[in-house]
């Protein structure tokens, strides 16, 4: 154990190197792995060939296996700007602060059709959306600006097989919603979902577009008024981790893409 002072605005708070919650889902090569969009799970096979095999129980002096796997998919991953725009761009050229304050908030959808608010390019009945009255509601009381860096949302109910689900609808945010995130200067947003916006959306992407402040149906990153934020998406936040003020600390592959395997750890902050 370390204890870390932190200077946050102007005031201190203190951490304990040891004392963290892990909120990424592995990428499980198994058949009961999580993955999104209609895509297979994951794979894992092992590499051979006629003088080589990388399996310990065939004999082999080694395991090596090879794996196959898409990191908007199959598992927690952090995406950036190069995701909507045609520049080849990567996630970890976004990635500066080791320590950055979050807040982390639970909010229960709601059905689409009874709320006044919108999406782009529709909702459907059935459709369950994070609205922006919901965020305001929640941030009523978790309203300390020097924590709002960071954005970290559970969604409700909080079942355990968010982690090995097949996703192929899930809620998502109303266009209020995302531009209240926006407004309030959230630069990397966690969410417990494979996607911030509508699973088919016709291609829209309007929230993501509100995030990275990209116009409608435009690709070139020189219109993008926000290239520096970033999106980490299906998470998990176990039911005994609170609301409250954490520091994320983002642990990310070194993938060069618009999308890579992510680890965030949040730690419990405490006034020393």
């Amino acid at each position: 154990m370390t204890a870390v002072d932190v200077h946050i605005g102007r005031r201190i708070f203190r951490i304990d190197s040891a004392k963290y919650f892990d909120l990424s889902v592995h990428i499980d090569g198994g058949v009961e792995g999580l993955s999104a969009f209609g895509v297979p799970p994951a794979g894992v096979q092992t590499v051979e060939n006629a003088w080589f095999v990388g399996d310990t129980r065939r004999g082999g002096s080694c395991n090596v296996r090879e794996y196959r796997f898409i990191p908007h998919c199959h598992g927690t991953h952090t995406e950036c700007v190069g995701h909507i725009v045609d520049q080849d761009v990567s996630v970890t050229a976004f990635l500066k602060d080791a320590w950055i304050p979050a807040t982390l908030i639970s909010v229960k959808p709601e059905k689409g059709m009874d709320c006044p608010e919108s999406y782009i390019p529709g909702k459907a009945e059935g459709d369950a959306l994070i609205t922006r009255r919901a965020l305001v509601e929640k941030l009523r009381t978790l309203d300390d600006e020097d924590f709002h860096q960071v954005l970290v949302i559970r969604s409700l109910p909080n079942s355990p097989s968010k982690r090995t689900r097949q996703y192929l609808a899930t809620p998502y945010f109303s266009n209020e919603a995302m531009a209240e995130i926006v407004r309030r200067g959230v630069k990397d947003l966690l969410v417990d979902m494979p996607s911030v916006d509508r699973m088919e959306d016709e291609g829209k992407l309007s929230n993501h577009r509100l995030f990275w402040e990209l116009p409608p149906d435009a690709h070139d990153l020189n219109r993008c008024k926000a290239p520096f934020r970033t999106i980490t998406e299906l998470i998990f936040v176990a039911d005994d981790i609170r609301d409250g003020y954490y520091l994320l600390n983002l642990q990310i592959a070194p993938f060069r893409g618009d999308a890579a395997p992510s680890r965030p750890l949040i730690f419990p902050v405490e006034v020393p």
